[in-house]
């Protein structure tokens, strides 16, 4: 199916008999927390000016909210916030906080107006902490009423939710909002456990019982954080917690890139932000944290609009919509054509093309046999000087 620009989705994505009763929320935004979650990689460390780097390219992005770290955590943490504040970006930015009286100060000090409060709500993270629920219950209350009356907006962050009671669940998010009157509530399915359909059914939840945004917090131990924030949408949410390029604490948070492409294509979701700058701020990530991407990663990885072999270059060149989904252009990727070992007779005339040289068909085929072989030893592809030696020692005869 077409949707538009050369787009080309399943068709079924878009029928009743898949969609059903589900509406989306009317808006929906990215929360990015890649200055904080993203830098919890175990020995990743953004320096002050590469934060701000981050930020101002997320800005240009059209991220609606940025997590600009957690002000207590140290003084190069608050100089970051401090700066970015006075910046005068489009995006909200956000603290990040536990439900610690000490940890909101430390955002009053940045002139941060809006802020996280966290705090452990399963039984298996009270254990670890020592916490009693009582006292769980009490720490929200009292941090939240804090961060109120110093005029904070507030979202409260339920760490570990989908191990939680739903008792307690419901206990613990009903206090935040009616009696501590927090604005907003995180599902935050910490480890990565939880199936989409359990997230959905969790979220659905909360909207029964507090009636206030609902954000999704979800990591990808088992590869589905995408697919978990998708469904906490579908179940009402309306912010999804990203990082760039899914970097963070063990196997990472949701990827910006991967949740807005997903829902701009397969969902019909336009999120609002310039699609076409999600390959520029990836590299930018991957050049300032130094951990770089697999070349099949989706949206930004270096192969998903690259072809060797000569069945995909063949409906490339023909119609390049029968081997992509959408075009380069709008993640501002690019095609390419690789020659090797799995090339074809119309990879190599289209490189001829490309390089000015002109060959018989005899020629084509001497060219092709010899790519191969080279591919074979190398090990690789070729390069462009490498092809061009070859092709003119055909040639030549």
């Amino acid at each position: 199916m077409s949707t538009g620009k050369d787009i080309y989705v399943s068709p079924y994505n878009f029928i009743k008999e898949v969609v059903g009763e589900v509406r989306l929320p009317e808006k929906v935004g990215l929360y990015d927390c890649t200055l904080r979650d993203g830098e919890q990689v175990p020995g990743l460390v953004f320096r002050k000016d590469e934060k701000i780097r981050i930020a101002r390219a997320l800005d240009e992005l059209g991220v609606q909210r940025i997590e600009v770290g957690m002000p207590v955590a140290s003084p190069e943490d608050r100089e970051v916030a401090k700066e970015l504040v006075k910046m005068g970006l489009q995006a909200e930015l956000w603290g990040f906080a536990r439900c610690v009286k000490g940890d909101v100060d430390a955002c009053i000090e940045c002139d941060l107006s809006s802020i996280i409060c966290e705090i452990a709500v399963s039984d298996l993270k009270m254990k670890a902490y020592g916490f009693t629920k009582e006292r769980v219950l009490q720490s929200v209350i009292n941090t939240i009423t804090y961060a109120k009356e110093h005029g904070l907006r507030v979202a409260f962050f339920n760490v570990d939710m989908t191990r939680t009671s739903l008792d307690f669940l419901k206990e613990v998010n009903v206090a935040a909002v009616k009696e501590a009157h927090a604005d907003e509530v995180v599902a935050v399915d910490t480890l990565g456990v939880a199936t989409p359909e359990a997230f959905y059914y969790l979220v659905k939840k909360l909207k029964e019982w507090v009636n206030v945004p609902i954000h999704v917090h979800c990591h990808n131990e088992f590869g589905l954080a995408t697919a978990l924030s998708i469904a906490g949408v579908k179940a009402g949410a309306e912010w999804i917690h990203v990082t760039v390029n899914g970097i963070g604490e063990r196997s990472g948070n949701t990827d910006l890139a991967e949740v807005a492409m997903a829902l701009y294509l397969l969902y019909g979701k336009d999120i609002g932000i310039r699609y076409e700058k999600l390959c520029e701020i990836s590299r930018l990530v991957q050049e300032l944290s130094g951990i770089k991407m697999p070349p099949n990663k989706p949206v930004v990885g270096d192969c998903v609009f690259k072809r060797e072999s000569g069945v995909a270059v063949l409906q490339l060149l023909n119609y390049p919509p029968s081997v992509e989904p959408y075009p380069p252009e709008l993640v501002g990727g690019k095609r390419e054509i690789v020659l090797g070992k799995k090339s074809g007779t119309h990879a190599v005339e289209w490189k001829l093309r490309e390089m000015g040289f002109s060959a018989t068909k005899e020629q084509v085929a001497a060219i092709l046999e010899r790519v191969k072989a080279y591919s074979i030893k190398k090990k690789g592809p070729l390069t462009d000087d490498e092809f061009a030696e070859i092709a003119k020692e055909v040639i030549k005869g």
